[in-house]
């Protein structure tokens, strides 16, 4: 039994405009999130299903600050074993990672990848491909290499960062520890 303290706020989207009102906050936050995920990784540890909705938010009133805490454990998994049968897929199609989509294995890349969605949803304010049905129209884009549309004024670091996280080629994603 896995027992978690209670997330006054719910989830990252339910948060999101608190925890990205300014450019330190979003670093803040996302140092905080990846922190989470380097912890899973370190272990030999894979998410599956890393996404806003599996961010949980708690407010501190006494420090007006937030915490966050990566969620739904369920699909955690070591990197030798998988709780999924071959060419299973599972996630939420916006922030599958193409390989993932084309049925290859989950990874820690794959992570890295749905952290990338994470860092588009925090320039953005809404959830990557918001505008798209989730269907296999969706899936087979993301496959082609599409990506979200880069937000105006966004520095430029963040954008490298962003899509070196992002890549077509899982080997070319940076790992969490060097994110970090």
């Amino acid at each position: 039994m896995l027992m978690m303290k209670y997330n006054s706020e719910g989830n990252l989207r339910e948060c999101l405009i608190e925890v990205t009102k300014n450019w330190e906050k979003r670093i803040f936050y996302l140092h905080e999130i990846i922190k989470g995920l380097n912890k899973i990784h370190e272990e030999g540890l894979i998410h599956y299903n890393f996404h806003d909705g599996n961010i949980l938010c708690h407010k501190y009133e006494e420090k007006n600050t937030y915490g966050v805490f990566i969620s739904d454990y369920i699909g955690l998994h070591y990197l030798t074993e998988s709780f999924l049968k071959e060419n299973d897929i599972y996630g939420i199609i916006p922030f599958m990672a193409p390989e993932i989509l084309r049925g290859q294995p989950y990874t820690q890349a794959s992570d890295i990848y749905n952290f990338s969605m994470v860092m588009w949803e925090f320039i953005s304010g809404i959830p990557p491909f918001n505008d798209k049905a989730h269907d296999f129209q969706l899936a087979l884009s993301i496959c082609k290499g599409e990506r979200p549309e880069i937000i105006e004024n966004t520095p430029q670091c963040y954008i490298d960062l962003m899509k070196k996280c992002w890549d077509e080629d899982p080997l070319k994603r940076p790992s969490s520890k060097e994110i970090l």
